[in-house]
């Protein structure tokens, strides 16, 4: 069975930095924030899904010789290139700090809307702790259509191996401590049941990114705390991992994240009683980002 490769854009994404100037619908003037004349400052795409609608952008901003950049918050713009000679400015945003639960890492996260599909521009203005203020900006594509199932599509009716099939967890994840809860419903089961539902896609042992771990715990902590209104279900990315042994040619993907044509990992996805999915996320999202999702597409009440 032919390997479906697994990644994730903020990795190896080639940085495109703009230096355009653009015009408003407005009289007056304006520009892309361009980049420090050292050429110091790039950003770090975290997702790799992007098409026409709000999606969540999740970026990281990297200064060389000094590190990533973790302040609270930062301006971001966006602007639909339409050509080289005039960006359009589309909107003006606060990118807020998401600290992961693991390391002193993390990703500045907004929620952007592309209203049509094409090359974008996204530039960021940040201070620096030494009171400086620096500008970078990056080019992304966005596309008609999402890869992965959108907000508001029907969410696929995979029948994910659980617990039923197999005693042995080790068999459903590669979780050194695998959660039994996570493994007890398919999702063809929670959709056809009417059941909402929280489903992770991670593979916490291969995981390419290195968030697949701290993603499954995160999500533990919500099972804890909401499993009585929510079904939990973990997908392990590849059906064969004691084959593996090592070598990620070897992996086998499963049918789920097939059927959900996933072009990368982690994955959490939010599907409402009515099998359609309410929230998504690409790449790690802490417990307060998912929380709120929850809250706000009530799946759960407010605590």
């Amino acid at each position: 069975m032919k390997v479906i490769k697994i990644y994730l854009s903020c990795l190896l994404l080639s940085m495109a930095l703009l230096n355009l100037s653009c015009s408003q619908e407005i009289n007056s003037k304006t520009n892309i924030p361009k980049e420090s004349s050292s050429a110091k400052t790039r950003i770090a795409l975290a997702v790799s899904d992007l098409s026409i609608g709000t999606h969540r952008l999740a970026f990281g901003i990297i200064e060389a010789g000094i590190g990533p950049i973790k302040n609270d918050e930062i301006k971001l713009e966006t602007f639909f290139l339409q050509d080289e000679n005039n960006p359009l400015l589309k909107e003006t945003l606060v990118a807020e700090f998401q600290k992961w639960p693991v390391g002193n890492k993390g990703v500045y996260t907004s929620m952007a809307t592309f209203d049509r599909a094409g090359k974008w521009g996204i530039g960021i203005t940040y201070e620096t702790p030494n009171g400086l203020i620096e500008r970078a900006s990056t080019v992304i594509d966005v596309a008609e259509k999402s890869l992965a199932p959108f907000v508001g599509d029907k969410a696929y009716p995979s029948r994910n191996i659980t617990n039923a099939i197999t005693n042995n967890l080790h068999d459903l994840t590669t979780d050194p401590t695998p959660y039994s809860p996570f493994y007890e419903y398919s999702i063809e089961k929670t959709i056809t049941e009417r059941m909402s539902s929280l489903i992770l896609f991670a593979s916490p042992a291969f995981c390419t990114t290195g968030t697949c771990g701290p993603q499954i715990d995160i999500i533990k902590n919500l099972h804890s705390d909401f499993s009585k209104e929510v079904v939990f279900i973990h997908v392990e990315i590849y059906e064969n991992p004691a084959d593996i042994t090592g070598d990620i040619s070897n992996a086998s993907v499963v049918q789920a994240v097939k059927d959900w044509n996933l072009p990368s990992e982690p994955w959490v996805f939010l599907v409402d009683e009515d099998g359609i999915v309410r929230q998504r996320f690409e790449g790690l999202a802490t417990y307060q980002e998912i929380k709120s999702a929850l809250t706000q597409n009530n799946f759960i009440t407010g605590k």
